[in-house]
Protein backbone atom coordinates (compact mmCIF):
# COMPACT_ATOMS: atom_id res chain seq x y z
CA UNK A 1 0.00 0.00 0.00
CA UNK A 2 1.47 3.65 -0.87
CA UNK A 3 1.37 6.33 1.63
CA UNK A 4 -1.46 8.01 -0.20
CA UNK A 5 -3.90 5.73 0.14
CA UNK A 6 -2.00 4.28 4.09
CA UNK A 7 -3.03 8.36 4.49
CA UNK A 8 -6.64 8.31 3.20
CA UNK A 9 -7.08 5.12 5.26
CA UNK A 10 -6.21 6.46 8.76
CA UNK A 11 -7.93 9.78 7.94
CA UNK A 12 -10.97 7.58 7.18
CA UNK A 13 -10.49 6.13 10.51
CA UNK A 14 -9.50 2.19 9.64
CA UNK A 15 -5.65 1.68 10.57
CA UNK A 16 -4.62 -0.76 12.82
CA UNK A 17 -2.23 0.26 15.32
CA UNK A 18 1.33 -0.75 13.29
CA UNK A 19 -0.08 1.32 10.18
CA UNK A 20 -0.84 3.91 12.54
CA UNK A 21 2.77 3.94 13.46
CA UNK A 22 3.86 3.90 10.16
CA UNK A 23 1.75 7.17 9.53
CA UNK A 24 3.16 8.54 12.21
CA UNK A 25 7.03 8.20 11.54
CA UNK A 26 6.27 9.58 8.14
CA UNK A 27 4.70 12.67 9.48
CA UNK A 28 7.81 13.24 11.37
CA UNK A 29 10.29 12.94 8.37
CA UNK A 30 9.93 16.19 7.24
CA UNK A 31 7.53 19.75 7.40
CA UNK A 32 6.38 18.87 4.20
CA UNK A 33 4.60 15.64 5.00
CA UNK A 34 3.72 16.93 7.95
CA UNK A 35 1.93 19.91 5.86
CA UNK A 36 0.48 17.15 3.14
CA UNK A 37 -1.30 15.09 6.11
CA UNK A 38 -2.36 18.47 7.75
CA UNK A 39 -4.28 19.74 4.52
CA UNK A 40 -5.58 16.12 3.57
CA UNK A 41 -6.77 15.96 6.97
CA UNK A 42 -8.91 19.45 5.93
CA UNK A 43 -10.38 18.29 3.00
CA UNK A 44 -11.41 15.54 4.61
CA UNK A 45 -12.87 17.87 7.57
CA UNK A 46 -15.12 19.83 5.09
CA UNK A 47 -16.28 16.82 2.92
CA UNK A 48 -17.77 15.39 6.07
CA UNK A 49 -19.30 18.43 7.49
CA UNK A 50 -20.72 19.14 3.85
CA UNK A 51 -22.13 15.80 3.52
CA UNK A 52 -23.55 15.90 7.21
CA UNK A 53 -25.15 18.97 6.86
CA UNK A 54 -26.92 18.20 3.57
CA UNK A 55 -28.70 15.13 5.39
CA UNK A 56 -29.48 17.31 8.76
CA UNK A 57 -30.93 19.44 5.94
CA UNK A 58 -33.11 16.52 4.61
CA UNK A 59 -34.30 14.66 7.66
CA UNK A 60 -35.73 18.35 8.69
CA UNK A 61 -37.71 18.26 5.87
CA UNK A 62 -38.90 15.27 5.86
CA UNK A 63 -39.77 15.70 9.56
CA UNK A 64 -40.71 19.08 10.76
CA UNK A 65 -42.42 18.85 14.00
CA UNK A 66 -39.05 17.05 14.78
CA UNK A 67 -36.43 19.58 16.77
CA UNK A 68 -33.45 18.12 15.36
CA UNK A 69 -29.85 18.77 16.08
CA UNK A 70 -27.26 20.17 13.09
CA UNK A 71 -25.08 16.77 13.09
CA UNK A 72 -21.68 17.64 13.03
CA UNK A 73 -19.35 14.46 12.71
CA UNK A 74 -16.18 15.46 12.66
CA UNK A 75 -13.87 12.46 12.55
CA UNK A 76 -10.22 14.57 11.74
CA UNK A 77 -7.63 12.20 12.34
CA UNK A 78 -4.62 13.14 13.65
CA UNK A 79 -1.38 11.77 15.02
CA UNK A 80 -3.14 10.04 18.04
CA UNK A 81 -2.45 6.36 18.51
CA UNK A 82 1.27 6.65 18.12
CA UNK A 83 1.60 9.34 20.28
CA UNK A 84 -0.31 7.34 22.93
CA UNK A 85 1.01 4.69 22.95
CA UNK A 86 4.50 6.54 23.78
CA UNK A 87 2.26 8.26 26.41
CA UNK A 88 1.37 4.98 28.10
CA UNK A 89 5.16 3.92 28.21
CA UNK A 90 5.98 7.20 29.49
CA UNK A 91 3.22 7.55 32.13
CA UNK A 92 3.75 4.06 34.06
CA UNK A 93 7.30 6.32 35.58
CA UNK A 94 5.72 9.75 35.93
CA UNK A 95 2.37 9.74 37.11
CA UNK A 96 2.50 6.63 39.24
CA UNK A 97 3.17 6.55 42.95
CA UNK A 98 3.57 4.25 45.40
CA UNK A 99 2.03 3.69 49.53
CA UNK A 100 0.95 1.84 52.21
CA UNK A 101 -2.63 0.82 52.27
CA UNK A 102 -4.31 0.34 55.39
CA UNK A 103 -3.62 -3.59 55.42
CA UNK A 104 -0.12 -3.22 54.61
CA UNK A 105 -0.46 -3.39 51.41
CA UNK A 106 1.62 -2.25 48.52
CA UNK A 107 -0.70 0.47 46.88
CA UNK A 108 -0.15 2.35 43.92
CA UNK A 109 -1.96 5.57 42.27
CA UNK A 110 -2.39 6.94 39.00
CA UNK A 111 -2.78 10.12 37.97
CA UNK A 112 -4.05 11.22 34.58
CA UNK A 113 -2.58 14.74 33.23
CA UNK A 114 -5.31 16.89 31.64
CA UNK A 115 -6.53 16.08 28.17
CA UNK A 116 -4.78 12.54 28.39
CA UNK A 117 -6.37 8.97 28.97
CA UNK A 118 -4.38 6.11 29.64
CA UNK A 119 -5.10 2.18 30.27
CA UNK A 120 -3.39 -0.15 32.50
CA UNK A 121 -3.94 -4.30 33.55
CA UNK A 122 -4.15 -4.77 37.08
CA UNK A 123 -3.15 -7.76 39.35
CA UNK A 124 -5.98 -10.09 38.65
CA UNK A 125 -6.24 -9.31 34.83
CA UNK A 126 -8.85 -6.09 35.09
CA UNK A 127 -8.55 -3.75 32.75
CA UNK A 128 -8.83 -0.15 33.46
CA UNK A 129 -8.72 3.11 31.41
CA UNK A 130 -8.59 6.35 32.97
CA UNK A 131 -9.95 9.42 31.55
CA UNK A 132 -8.50 13.14 31.68
CA UNK A 133 -8.08 14.26 35.85
CA UNK A 134 -8.62 10.82 36.80
CA UNK A 135 -6.58 9.05 39.62
CA UNK A 136 -6.95 5.10 40.67
CA UNK A 137 -5.48 3.78 43.91
CA UNK A 138 -4.72 0.39 43.37
CA UNK A 139 -2.67 -2.71 45.39
CA UNK A 140 0.08 -3.98 43.23
CA UNK A 141 -1.78 -7.21 44.51
CA UNK A 142 -4.87 -8.17 45.48
CA UNK A 143 -5.84 -10.43 48.45
CA UNK A 144 -7.50 -13.54 48.48
CA UNK A 145 -11.16 -12.43 49.62
CA UNK A 146 -11.38 -9.02 47.87
CA UNK A 147 -10.57 -6.76 44.90
CA UNK A 148 -10.69 -3.03 45.77
CA UNK A 149 -9.56 0.02 43.92
CA UNK A 150 -10.51 3.87 44.81
CA UNK A 151 -11.24 6.27 42.04
CA UNK A 152 -11.55 10.23 41.86
CA UNK A 153 -12.58 10.83 38.23
CA UNK A 154 -13.85 8.75 35.37
CA UNK A 155 -12.57 4.99 34.59
CA UNK A 156 -13.99 2.10 32.87
CA UNK A 157 -13.68 -1.15 34.02
CA UNK A 158 -13.44 -4.45 32.29
CA UNK A 159 -13.72 -6.76 35.30
CA UNK A 160 -12.09 -10.31 35.40
CA UNK A 161 -14.31 -12.63 36.81
CA UNK A 162 -13.42 -14.10 40.06
CA UNK A 163 -16.33 -16.01 42.10
CA UNK A 164 -14.40 -15.52 45.05
CA UNK A 165 -13.19 -12.13 44.95
CA UNK A 166 -15.94 -9.69 44.76
CA UNK A 167 -14.59 -6.81 42.91
CA UNK A 168 -15.02 -2.75 44.41
CA UNK A 169 -14.52 0.35 42.63
CA UNK A 170 -15.07 2.83 45.49
CA UNK A 171 -15.88 6.59 45.28
CA UNK A 172 -16.30 9.49 47.43
CA UNK A 173 -20.02 8.56 47.91
CA UNK A 174 -20.61 5.28 46.34
CA UNK A 175 -19.36 2.30 46.22
CA UNK A 176 -19.86 -0.53 43.43
CA UNK A 177 -19.20 -3.97 43.58
CA UNK A 178 -18.95 -7.00 40.55
CA UNK A 179 -17.95 -10.03 40.53
CA UNK A 180 -17.02 -9.81 36.81
CA UNK A 181 -18.39 -7.14 34.30
CA UNK A 182 -17.96 -4.42 31.69
CA UNK A 183 -18.87 -0.46 33.50
CA UNK A 184 -18.04 3.10 33.65
CA UNK A 185 -17.85 5.26 36.78
CA UNK A 186 -18.01 9.29 36.51
CA UNK A 187 -17.39 10.44 39.92
CA UNK A 188 -15.40 13.14 39.60
CA UNK A 189 -15.88 15.44 42.90
CA UNK A 190 -17.27 18.47 43.05
CA UNK A 191 -17.98 18.41 39.10
CA UNK A 192 -20.44 16.43 38.00
CA UNK A 193 -22.73 13.89 39.06
CA UNK A 194 -22.06 10.75 40.08
CA UNK A 195 -22.88 7.80 37.23
CA UNK A 196 -22.28 4.61 36.96
CA UNK A 197 -23.07 2.58 33.29
CA UNK A 198 -23.17 -0.78 32.75
CA UNK A 199 -22.60 -2.13 29.27
CA UNK A 200 -21.97 -6.32 30.39
CA UNK A 201 -23.04 -8.50 33.44
CA UNK A 202 -24.38 -6.59 36.29
CA UNK A 203 -23.43 -4.00 39.35
CA UNK A 204 -24.12 -3.58 43.00
CA UNK A 205 -23.88 0.48 43.84
CA UNK A 206 -24.26 1.12 47.47
CA UNK A 207 -24.68 4.87 49.28
CA UNK A 208 -22.17 5.63 51.35
CA UNK A 209 -23.84 7.66 53.83
CA UNK A 210 -27.09 5.86 53.12
CA UNK A 211 -26.22 2.05 52.68
CA UNK A 212 -28.56 1.71 50.24
CA UNK A 213 -28.17 -0.51 47.62
CA UNK A 214 -29.32 -0.07 43.95
CA UNK A 215 -28.50 -3.39 41.16
CA UNK A 216 -28.42 -1.97 37.39
CA UNK A 217 -28.89 -4.08 34.40
CA UNK A 218 -26.93 -4.00 30.75
CA UNK A 219 -27.41 -1.08 29.24
CA UNK A 220 -28.64 0.91 32.53
CA UNK A 221 -27.19 4.00 33.87
CA UNK A 222 -27.63 5.44 37.60
CA UNK A 223 -26.77 9.34 37.71
CA UNK A 224 -27.19 10.57 41.51
CA UNK A 225 -29.90 13.61 41.91
CA UNK A 226 -30.67 15.20 45.20
CA UNK A 227 -28.74 11.83 47.27
CA UNK A 228 -30.99 9.27 44.87
CA UNK A 229 -30.05 7.18 42.21
CA UNK A 230 -32.03 7.30 39.34
CA UNK A 231 -31.79 4.96 36.43
CA UNK A 232 -31.60 5.96 33.00
CA UNK A 233 -30.26 5.12 29.52
CA UNK A 234 -27.04 5.91 27.97
CA UNK A 235 -25.11 6.25 24.05
CA UNK A 236 -22.24 3.46 24.35
CA UNK A 237 -20.36 6.47 21.97
CA UNK A 238 -19.89 8.05 25.25
CA UNK A 239 -17.16 5.70 25.91
CA UNK A 240 -14.93 6.53 22.64
CA UNK A 241 -12.77 8.88 25.13
CA UNK A 242 -10.58 5.32 25.78
CA UNK A 243 -9.41 5.91 21.87
CA UNK A 244 -9.13 9.66 22.51
CA UNK A 245 -12.69 10.94 21.45
CA UNK A 246 -14.78 13.50 22.80
CA UNK A 247 -18.40 12.22 21.77
CA UNK A 248 -21.62 14.94 22.02
CA UNK A 249 -24.77 13.83 21.86
CA UNK A 250 -27.47 16.42 21.37
CA UNK A 251 -25.98 19.09 23.85
CA UNK A 252 -26.24 22.90 23.76
CA UNK A 253 -22.95 24.55 23.93
CA UNK A 254 -23.77 25.34 27.27
CA UNK A 255 -23.59 21.28 27.94
CA UNK A 256 -20.35 20.88 26.15
CA UNK A 257 -18.49 23.81 27.44
CA UNK A 258 -18.04 22.02 30.97
CA UNK A 259 -16.96 18.95 29.22
CA UNK A 260 -14.20 21.14 27.21
CA UNK A 261 -13.02 22.73 30.45
CA UNK A 262 -12.45 18.95 31.95
CA UNK A 263 -10.44 18.33 28.70
CA UNK A 264 -8.02 21.11 28.33
CA UNK A 265 -8.07 22.92 31.80
CA UNK A 266 -9.83 26.23 30.47
CA UNK A 267 -12.81 28.04 32.39
CA UNK A 268 -15.25 29.57 29.39
CA UNK A 269 -16.82 32.79 30.18
CA UNK A 270 -19.86 33.49 27.88
CA UNK A 271 -20.90 36.98 27.46
CA UNK A 272 -24.63 37.62 27.50
CA UNK A 273 -26.48 36.37 23.98
CA UNK A 274 -23.22 35.84 22.69
CA UNK A 275 -24.26 32.12 20.88
CA UNK A 276 -27.59 30.45 21.14
CA UNK A 277 -28.81 28.96 24.22
CA UNK A 278 -30.94 26.08 22.38
CA UNK A 279 -29.28 24.69 19.53
CA UNK A 280 -28.03 21.51 20.20
CA UNK A 281 -24.61 19.13 18.81
CA UNK A 282 -24.28 15.60 17.92
CA UNK A 283 -20.98 14.71 17.01
CA UNK A 284 -17.36 13.74 17.24
CA UNK A 285 -13.88 15.11 17.85
CA UNK A 286 -10.31 14.31 18.52
CA UNK A 287 -9.30 15.57 21.92
CA UNK A 288 -5.52 15.55 20.04
CA UNK A 289 -6.90 18.28 17.95
CA UNK A 290 -7.39 21.02 20.80
CA UNK A 291 -9.61 23.30 21.86
CA UNK A 292 -9.55 25.69 19.26
CA UNK A 293 -10.51 22.91 16.71
CA UNK A 294 -13.64 21.86 18.16
CA UNK A 295 -14.83 26.21 18.99
CA UNK A 296 -13.81 26.47 15.34
CA UNK A 297 -16.08 23.27 14.30
CA UNK A 298 -18.90 24.95 16.59
CA UNK A 299 -18.71 28.28 15.32
CA UNK A 300 -20.52 26.72 11.53
CA UNK A 301 -23.18 26.62 12.95
CA UNK A 302 -23.45 29.18 15.78
CA UNK A 303 -22.07 32.73 15.37
CA UNK A 304 -19.75 33.40 17.59
CA UNK A 305 -16.31 34.95 18.43
CA UNK A 306 -14.06 33.68 20.95
CA UNK A 307 -10.88 35.50 22.57
CA UNK A 308 -8.11 32.67 24.82
CA UNK A 309 -6.19 34.45 27.74
CA UNK A 310 -3.28 31.71 27.96
CA UNK A 311 -2.05 33.23 30.96
CA UNK A 312 -5.13 32.93 33.12
CA UNK A 313 -6.47 29.85 31.39
CA UNK A 314 -9.74 31.55 30.78
CA UNK A 315 -11.96 31.46 26.77
CA UNK A 316 -14.34 34.39 26.80
CA UNK A 317 -17.52 33.41 24.30
CA UNK A 318 -18.43 37.28 22.44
Amino acid sequence: MDMDDLLKKYIEGDTNRTENRDVFEWIRQSDKNEQKFKALRRLYDISIWRSDAVAAHVVQKKNQKRNFSIFIRITAACVLASILFYFYQEISDKHIEWRIGKSGAKMQEMSVPTGQYAELVLDDGTKVWLNSKSTLIYPSHFTRTERTVQLSGEGYFDVAHDPDRPFKVETQEYIIEVLGTEFNVRAYEGLQPFETSLLKGSVMIRSVQTSKDLYLKPNERAIAKDNELNITFFNKDEFLWREGILFIDDETIYEILPVLEQYFDMKFIIEEESVEKHRKYTGKFRIQDGIEHILNVLQIQNKFSYEINQEDKIIIIK
